[in-house]
């Protein structure tokens, strides 16, 4: 083989075994991981798992929290009980494998993800349903994947007309619970194995199978010094010199070491079913974080889109729409009741649950917004007990539409300010040091640093069809005395992309300038900051 395949790609975290070295031993790798007999003997490393937090603006429970005035959004909120606070942050679990275990959980998803894709090229409709985690081309012309703005703006494209043929056309979004981590494993078995056309798993396969559901891990606080707070960097700096990779542990025999000493804990999958078996729960689940994972997700509703698409569009000329676990169904206002109930009792089949409180109905129509009688396309939120939200707008994919207009979610444009006041205060932290032990270094923040970490296009932006841009990437090798030196070599670097260049997209696909809009604070946003950080800071 001349080329690396492109599943074949290294990782740059650092994990419980040695990173790879992929310019001198792919070849290597990709003769064991392609062979079925080395897979199904493999015996897989524990995965790193750790928690990704992130703020969320929502509104609280009158009958649980205090609601001052009219601020019912926060990131807080008190609690009537006297219980302290309960914070609004979203919690995702992530689970990651060694280099070596991720390569191979690569190759076993390049290979389903062949299959899956087989399998929903038998049906022009099915191929069209589901959207994530796969390379769907833009055009016959342009064959680069869609994103998540093209696929926002196809399901709008389609409510607007939709309206304009029927007058209103509702809205059913549908958000699966704790997708991932209750995917049932029985079931997941026999999709798998539907998928490769086999009543049963092969051996490699199977081992593969068996990583994903009865898998272990150790936890990334308890790989860190006492106090959780930092990582011993004199050891690992240690064994990048002498070994020359990067690793938690020098080897096998020390990270072995650790857990018999009780320095480190092993875990097992903590996921368990609602329902006993032999007085148990059942195990049930796979991690999220692992390359294999995402196609796997897909390929265990492969039968309940089918059926979707069959019963449902049809039958009733619904349209049908799934990313990952957010379900869309555009239909008509007489048919969403019996659709919704028909979806309810669907999913119980594959043992996932529909998360009731975030599922959303709406109705769009044509509405008179002016004194002159002019109407236009507008959402209305269908609440229960008869009750409805006029201009209340459809999250999705990113985007709130109401109709008349697409907007980036609220809840993205306020992270992109939080992450910018970040930068500043890094900044003005670090500014107010240096001019502290050197008074003749200005005590400043500027504009351009700023920009170039986050809001400005990134370096190598100017980058043309015909030019490409290269850096040198720095390893360590050993040399013909048997000594560890430097070595580089040239890698090109490819269009990078940031927030405001996403912004542009967005403009570009939906043809509005409204997304720009949406940024027009920022300056005097930054200037806030840096005053407030920087300029009128007590440190």
């Amino acid at each position: 083989m001349k080329r690396k395949p492109d599943w074949l790609q290294s990782k740059g975290y650092m994990h419980i075994t040695p990173s790879l070295s992929m310019e001198s031993n792919w070849l290597d790798y990709y003769r064991k991981i392609t062979s079925p007999t080395y897979v199904a003997k493999y015996a897989f490393f524990p995965l790193i798992h750790r928690i990704l937090s992130d703020r969320k603006y929502k509104k609280g429970d009158s009958k649980k929290h205090h609601i001052k005035g009219n601020k019912l959004k926060a990131h807080s909120h008190k609690r009537i009980d006297g219980r302290g606070f309960d914070k609004t942050i979203k919690k995702r679990p992530l689970h990651y494998a060694s280099h070596f275990d991720a390569l191979i959980y690569s190759y076993y998803a390049h290979i389903l993800g062949e299959r899956y894709e087989g399998k929903l090229k038998e049906d022009e409709e099915l191929d069209k349903a589901v959207l994530a985690y796969r390379t769907i081309p833009i055009s016959n012309e342009n064959q680069k994947g869609k994103s998540n703005i093209h696929f926002a703006h196809d399901v709008f494209s389609e409510i607007n007309r939709r309206v304009e043929i029927d007058e209103e056309v509702s809205v059913l979004a549908i958000d699966l619970k704790s997708f991932f981590s209750t995917l049932h494993h029985d079931t997941l078995y026999k999709i798998w194995a539907y998928a490769l056309d086999k009543d049963e798993l092969p051996s490699d396969h199977y081992n593969v199978f068996k990583s994903c559901t009865n898998f272990s891990y150790v936890l990334f606080n308890d790989l860190k010094k006492t106090g959780k707070r930092h990582f011993d960097e004199s050891n690992l700096a240690k064994i990048r010199r002498s070994k020359g990779f990067k690793c938690f542990f020098e080897s096998n025999e020390q990270f072995r070491k650790a857990i018999k000493e009780g320095k480190l804990s092993i875990y097992k999958n903590p996921f368990r079913s609602d329902k006993d078996i032999n007085g148990q729960k059942e195990m049930i689940g796979i991690p999220q974080g692992l390359p294999v994972s995402a196609i796997l997700a897909n390929l265990y509703l492969i039968e309940f889109d089918r059926t979707i698409i069959n019963e449902v569009c049809r039958k009733f000329g619904a349209h049908y729409r799934r990313y990952s676990d957010d379900i869309l169904i555009l239909c008509k206002p007489d048919q969403m009741k019996f659709i919704d109930d028909y979806v309810n009792d669907l999913i119980l089949k594959y043992h996932v649950k529909i998360s009731k409180e975030k599922t959303e109905r709406f109705l769009f129509k044509k509405t008179v917004y002016n004194k002159n009688g002019d109407e236009r396309i507008t959402s209305i939120k269908i609440l229960e007990e008869d009750k409805q939200i006029v201009n209340c707008p459809l999250n999705y994919l990113g985007f709130e539409f109401r109709g008349y207009n697409t907007l980036i979610k609220s809840t993205n444009i306020a992270k992109y300010y939080r992450r910018v006041i970040e930068i500043i205060k890094r900044r003005s932290r670090r500014a107010v040091k240096l001019s502290a032990h050197n008074p003749t270094i200005p005590r400043a923040v500027y504009l351009n640093q700023i920009k170039k970490l986050y809001n400005s296009p990134l370096k190598h932006a100017n980058k043309t069809e015909n030019k490409q841009v290269f850096r040198r990437r720095y390893s360590l090798v050993i040399n013909d005395r048997g000594d560890f030196m430097f070595d580089h070599r040239e890698i090109e670097v490819k269009q990078q992309s940031n927030y405001l260049s996403y912004i542009r997209r967005c403009r570009k696909q939906f043809g509005t300038d409204s997304f720009s809009l949406q940024l027009r604070k920022k300056r005097q946003i930054i200037g806030q900051a840096i005053n407030k950080h920087l300029v009128n800071k007590d440190w």
